[in-house]
């Protein structure tokens, strides 16, 4: 079909079209109106069926010389925009143009009745002659102050009011999206034929209720995406969609898991492992199923989306607002300011390099619960900027936020007193937030909150006092056994033992900024915390020794009493039961400066020890008092000094079902393969249904 015929207004008969010509020269309906009327929904009505009339084969072969017409007459639905845009102002202007040429016609007629009126009244009245020349001139004046006052409003156009630009920008950010939606009816259509999408569909109709919103979370990520499941999991608590806080039973992490399971099991995602591990802690989508998702976030109106099923800035029919980057700019600035910013729910930044927010705007989203500023990709390259972080103090706004997110933005140095108003905050992540240098004395006050993430700040020296006091904090990553560089006030920085009272308290990640000798007698206390799973504890280079002297100073500080067992101890260190529950899964050590396993870890039962990782650092032993070791999946990465053979290993770890070395090259006659993994025979199934995705 040749694009002529596309174009050309189809009417039933000619009789038809006669009829409209006939109507149109009649003067019943201005020309504006018949052609905004009549002639535009013809337009829509063939432009919405563009992909399927148009042999884009033939339609690119016809000529190569006119690829510029070629390429303006495919992209119908960007004209048809920019007309309907135009037509929009046109109307408009077409009002207020009606009402000042009736104002002028008011002005000159009320001119004419009083020239007439004082016509009569020097006709009717008596004036003496000296009266005569200042009742003219009297007139004169007046006739002259309203025909200037005319002219000027002829020489200045009238302009639209601000109310009158708000109303057409509505009116133009609501038809460019029914334009994209009319773009993409057909594919759309096709697309809800196949039977992949059929599949989905059913497979979403298949699932609970509260499963159902946390599935089409899915639909803003890019094709081919690996997603974190803690990303999401977040994503879920803030919403509501999964919060056992309080609860007794399963955790929100233990409810997602089946949740992940559930759309594993019905095909809806693939679990993506790495290196053979036994447990996935990411997810990818296929892109047929992501299509279904878009569609079905399309259909509930939970997430809005351009032609190309890229998430948008929209929020005003879900409430919830993407932050994309694309050719056209920063999608920061295109937020629509003509709409309530109070309908804001949830925030979340796909791929937005740069934070823009205005101060004004930002701090009036006083209803929003998830703020996923940060990014949500594993690599640390996405980084994130803000030129100024004044934003920020909008939060003491956000009353209802659950969930904050700025991981990986770069700029801030200090987090806004205004965070420790968010009574209802349930997880903030900081996590690679590199300037960040300190966080509020007054954090304690949030009371609901159960994740706190500050791993990879590393310009941060103290904790403040206030982490003792939060009660239901399940999770704390990055906290800093450091020197304070300041004063701070006179406040003393948070200790370690302080933390032993938080009684929900299962994961804890510890960097450690400081001497050697201090630190230990401060890790002793770790023995207090009767409900850690999982912990990790990275040591900083600053306080390394070269392996040369780390051996000395092992020997050296062998030799003293006070340190050969637990009695010479001071008295000071907390004592141990041997017989209370060891809890603890899973332990990482990362530059750990010692030779030999130190000996606050040996004071607690590592029976319950499943996973184990250690990289770099000066440990070349690792027998302890408790061996062997119960733990089933090792990893050991760039240990210089570590020097066992294959045979020994095994002795030391009897329950091995999983192993991964990199660069040690003491470790000989390793079973390893090329991507250096070990597993054990139909071992991994096993582990991996049992494990809780610590």
């Amino acid at each position: 079909m040749s694009t002529q015929v596309l174009f050309t207004p189809s009417f039933q008969s000619p009789g038809q079209s006669l009829a409209l010509l006939s109507y149109l020269n009649s003067g019943q309906v201005t020309p504006f109106q018949f052609f905004n009327e009549v002639i535009m929904p013809t337009f829509v009505c063939h432009a919405k069926h563009f992909p399927t009339e148009i042999d884009y084969e033939n339609h690119k072969s016809s000529s190569t010389t006119n690829s510029e017409e070629d390429s303006s007459s495919c992209n119908l639905q960007t004209i048809l925009q920019k007309i309907q845009s135009d037509l929009i102002y046109i109307e408009k202007a077409y009002g207020r143009l009606k009402q000042w040429e009736d104002h002028l016609n008011r002005a000159i007629k009320d001119l004419a009745l009083q020239s007439l009126h004082g016509a009569s009244k020097e006709r009717t009245e008596t004036l003496e002659n000296s009266s005569r020349p200042n009742f003219l001139h009297n007139k004169l004046n007046e006739t002259l102050r309203i025909t200037s006052r005319l002219k000027e409003l002829l020489s200045h156009p009238p302009r639209l009011s601000s109310e009158s630009l708000k109303s057409m920008a509505r009116a133009e950010f609501n038809l460019r999206h029914s334009l994209a939606e009319l773009q993409d009816l057909n594919l759309q259509n096709m697309m809800e034929e196949s039977s992949a999408f059929k599949e989905t569909e059913k497979a979403y109709e298949g699932l609970s209720d509260k499963q159902k919103p946390c599935f089409l979370c899915f639909s803003v990520f890019p094709e081919n995406a690996v997603i974190k499941k803690k990303v999401l999991v977040h994503w879920w608590v803030g919403e509501g969609f999964i919060d056992t806080l309080g609860a007794e039973g399963k955790t929100n992490e233990e409810t997602a898991n089946e949740f992940f399971k559930e759309f594993t099991e019905k095909g809806l995602i693939k679990p993506e492992y790495k290196k053979r591990r036994p447990n996935a802690d990411s997810c990818t989508m296929d892109p047929a199923t992501r299509y279904a998702v878009i569609v079905l976030a399309k259909r509930y109106r939970f997430f809005n989306f351009d032609a190309d099923g890229n998430p948008t800035e929209d929020f005003t029919r879900s409430g919830r607002a993407c932050l994309v980057k694309t050719e056209e700019g920063s999608s920061i600035l295109k937020l629509p300011c003509h709409f309530k910013q109070e309908e804001v729910q949830c925030m979340i930044n796909v791929n937005e390099p740069n934070l823009d927010f205005r101060p004004d705007w930002f701090s009036k989203m006083k209803n929003v619960k998830v703020l996923q500023l940060g990014r949500w990709q594993s690599s640390a390259k996405h980084l994130i900027q803000v030129e100024d972080s004044k934003f920020l103090k909008g939060l003491k706004n956000m009353r209802d936020l659950r969930y904050l997110s700025l991981r990986g933005v770069t700029g801030i140095s200090e987090l806004p007193a205004a965070v420790c108003e968010l009574s209802n905050l349930r997880i903030l992540n900081l996590n690679g937030c590199l300037h960040l240098e300190k966080i509020p004395q007054g954090i304690g006050s949030l009371k609901n909150l159960t994740h706190l993430d500050m791993y990879e700040c590393y310009l941060m020296s103290h904790m403040p006092k206030g982490l003792a006091s939060l009660s239901q904090l399940q999770v704390l990553k990055g906290f800093v056994i450091g020197e304070p560089r300041a004063a701070g006030g006179g406040r003393q920085p948070c200790q370690l033992a302080d933390l032993s009272s938080l009684q929900h308290l299962t994961k804890l990640s510890i960097h450690v900024d400081k001497k050697l000798s201090a630190v230990e007698r401060e890790l002793v206390s770790l023995a207090d915390f009767k409900k850690l799973r999982s912990l990790s504890i990275s040591w900083s280079t600053l306080y390394r020794q070269p392996p040369t002297l780390q051996r000395r100073l092992t020997e050296k500080l062998a030799s003293l009493p006070k340190l050969k067992s637990a009695k010479s101890l001071p008295s000071s260190t907390p004592s141990v039961s041997r017989s209370r529950p060891a809890l603890l899964e899973k332990l990482n050590l990362h530059y750990f400066p010692r030779s030999k396993i130190p000996d606050w870890l040996t004071r607690w039962e590592l029976n319950n020890l499943k996973k184990l990782q250690i990289s770099e650092g000066g440990l070349s032993d690792l027998h302890h008092e408790q061996c062997p070791w119960n733990v089933k999946i090792l990893r050991l990465k760039f240990l210089k000094e570590l020097q066992m053979d294959w045979p020994s290993l095994q002795e030391l770890f009897p329950k091995l079902n999983y192993l991964e070395i990199f660069d040690c090259p003491k470790l000989s006659s390793m079973p390893c393969d090329n991507e250096r993994v070990w597993v054990k025979a139909d071992s991994m199934q096993a582990e991996a249904s049992n494990s809780n995705h610590h």
